[in-house]
């Protein structure tokens, strides 16, 4: 994809996070099904079992995109015998204002960092989802939730899923979901109209949708008029050209699985191991 329109494609939701944070947040205040498997992948790679003492050192996260940090709740009850320091990174800090995040404890703390994830990684030179001037501990759970469809260009998505890898500690676990919007009847018939707006309505100056890839989409919010957001749909053939571009020697798979929704298939996560 053209640079120039994947930055456009990043400002579209941008500007549809800056206004609808609120109500967004307010959709997001309960962990996902899929959460539960990745939990209990992080404590086997930890080598524990249900039950087990906790580890004298804390289990590193990184939550990438971590919007208003309900992994960081889910995690305190999941994994209740680790001691869990938290890291959310996000570039739209009123989502993480509007966090319920349960109080630090002894055995749980909580850092939020604003960055601009995609930002960073468009940028000449720039392979880093560190904020500027911070050194982030590698993590032994490296996660990216509800994130990866806003990523415009698969090229992008392979660098993300590339740095994702590198922030994780060795043999920490990487978890990463990818909405199937286009799997759902409901949401497709949704997109398919907003497509069509779009081409009526152009979203930027210029819009043209021979520019955008396969998969690509658009979405409104909650019916209010203007509201559009980018999404992309990650079939089962990309999903494997991502987990190639992921040199061998730097991780392996170790889970892929369908979760969520009434469905129980609207979001395809795909675990790797780092070496």
């Amino acid at each position: 994809m053209d640079q120039a329109v994947a930055r456009k494609l990043i400002a579209l939701n941008n500007r549809f996070y800056r206004s609808h944070a609120a109500s967004f947040s307010a959709t997001r205040s309960t962990p996902w099904t899929g959460w539960e498997k990745v939990a209990r992948l992080v404590e086997a790679a930890r080598g524990k079992t249900d039950g087990a003492a906790a580890f004298p050192t804390s289990l590193h996260v990184l939550d990438v995109a971590c919007g208003n940090m309900r992994l960081a709740r889910f995690l305190a009850q999941a994994l209740s015998q680790e001691r869990i320091a938290y890291h959310g990174i996000d570039r739209c800090a009123p989502l993480a204002q509007s966090a319920e995040t349960p109080d630090a404890t002894d055995r749980l703390s909580i850092a939020f960092h604003e960055a601009d994830i995609l930002e960073r990684l468009l940028a000449p030179g720039t392979r880093t989802l560190s904020p500027t001037g911070r050194e982030l501990p590698a993590g032994e759970l490296v996660a990216c939730f509800g994130f990866m469809h806003h990523v415009p260009g698969e090229a992008l998505r392979a660098a993300l899923l590339r740095e994702l890898v590198a922030q994780a500690a060795p043999g920490g676990i990487v978890a990463v979901s990818f909405w199937r919007f286009m799997d759902d009847a409901r949401l497709a018939g949704k997109a398919a109209v907003s497509d069509h707006g779009a081409v009526a309505a152009p979203p930027w100056e210029g819009y043209d949708p021979v520019d955008l890839e396969v998969g690509d989409h658009f979405l409104g919010w909650q019916d209010e008029g203007g509201a559009l957001r980018f999404c992309h749909h990650t079939d089962e053939a990309e999903l494997d050209r991502l987990v190639a571009s992921v040199p061998a020697r730097h991780a392996e798979e170790c889970a892929r699985f369908s979760a969520d929704g009434r469905s129980g298939e609207l979001n395809r996560y795909l675990v790797l191991r780092k070496r």
